[in-house]
């Protein structure tokens, strides 16, 4: 009887060893994974934010400046001699 508890022990100290095992590589998979993503995201975030600016840049060209006035022309008054 003692021989059937000291390997069943040893059985279960085994399995719970294996479990960890596999639940810290999963633990590792998954930060890299979110490191992974959370650098994917950074370049995202960037690409964006240069459509944007170049968005922009189009936009504000496409508007007539209002500040620039238009030059009148006027007209020279002939002297009377």
């Amino acid at each position: 009887m003692i021989i059937v508890n000291v390997k069943t022990k040893i059985m279960n100290d085994k399995i719970i060893t294996a479990l960890l095992a596999i639940l810290i590589a999963l633990g590792g998979w998954t930060l890299s994974r979110t490191f992974s993503l959370s650098q994917d995201m950074v370049l995202i975030k960037e690409k964006v934010s240069q459509v944007e600016k170049a968005m922009d840049e189009q936009l504000w060209n496409s508007i007539p400046d209002s500040n620039k006035k238009k030059k009148k022309k006027r007209k020279k008054k002939k002297k009377q001699d």
